[in-house]
């Protein structure tokens, strides 16, 4: 049996939830992992779901993230994934940017402010 570790933060913004992700995700977690996804943020929060330390994914945790995808919407969740995380790679060959916002930084989500001079 694989594990892996989810850490919530609700970070700043109340708006936004980070629910950190390592190890392995699989058939063995992947209903664990869809139930406490779908608990870690209200619906009307963001919810960051963040792969950089997650080190292997199979079809049924992808299918798990296509599926919140469909339930959250563009506006409700995002990705947090550095180009060279593990998983990376895998993300890209099956088009999960097609289904929802992928950012390498938590700073990517938050439109630039525009009294910035």
């Amino acid at each position: 049996m694989s594990t892996y570790e989810l850490e919530l933060d609700g970070g700043a913004d109340a708006g936004v939830v980070v629910a950190a992700l390592s190890g392995e995700l699989d058939l063995t977690n992947a209903r664990e992992l869809e139930e406490r996804l779908e608990a870690a943020a209200p619906a009307t929060a963001l919810l960051v779901v963040d792969l950089n330390r997650v080190v292997f994914i199979d079809s049924a945790a992808l299918h798990v993230l296509f599926k919140l995808a469909r339930q959250r919407g563009r506006e409700h969740l995002a990705l947090l994934l550095e180009p060279t995380a593990a998983v990376s790679r895998t993300l890209d060959i099956v088009g999960m940017k097609d289904a929802l916002r992928i950012v390498p930084t938590l700073d990517d989500l938050r439109p630039a402010s525009s009294s910035e001079v």
